[in-house]
């Protein structure tokens, strides 16, 4: 996001510090320190040459233009390097979507057998996929029916053999 802004202040000057660019941009050094690195540690996309050695960016690191870079793509693009708690963060997010959207799809599994009585399973697992607004694996809409098979919200029919 904040590549191109960083990069443009180096056609007025071959070398700055990170308070410099920050002072010049006005860009937060939550956003500002992982924009450096992936600028200056990315494996073979090295658009800044970072003066100390080691990931970390401190405030008195010095950034040099790296002239003599090239690459044989005409449009290169410099991944975000991401933080740690930012990825752990991602992972909880997605936990708690998945929790949510386990009571939804018992809902919606409720719902059709309300209005449907009774069903066999693929019938079932067809509607299901049908009403649902967001993708879902088959696996655990077949644990979600188990589930309320144990919980006694639903159960089988004797001649029904398996979910």
């Amino acid at each position: 996001q904040f590549q191109a802004i960083v990069l443009l202040l180096f056609n007025r000057a071959d070398s700055l510090t990170c308070e410099e660019i920050a002072a010049a941009t006005r860009i937060h050094a939550t956003d500002l320190v992982p924009t450096l690195q992936s600028l200056s540690l990315h494996k073979t996309i090295k658009l800044l040459i970072k003066g100390s050695k080691g990931r970390e960016v401190v405030p008195s690191d010095t950034f040099e233009y790296h002239g003599a870079f090239s690459h044989k793509m005409y449009r290169i693009t410099v991944a975000q390097i991401t933080a740690k708690e930012q990825v752990e963060e991602e992972a909880a997010v997605e936990k708690r979507v998945v929790e949510d959207r386990q009571h939804e799809v018992d809902a919606t599994i409720v719902r059709i057998m309300k209005a449907k009585k009774q069903l066999t399973h693929q019938e079932l697992i067809a509607q299901v996929f049908a009403a649902l607004q967001f993708p879902v694996e088959g696996v655990s809409v077949k644990k979600r029916v188990e589930s309320l098979i144990e919980r006694e919200y639903l159960e089988r029919t004797p001649q029904d053999d398996g979910p």
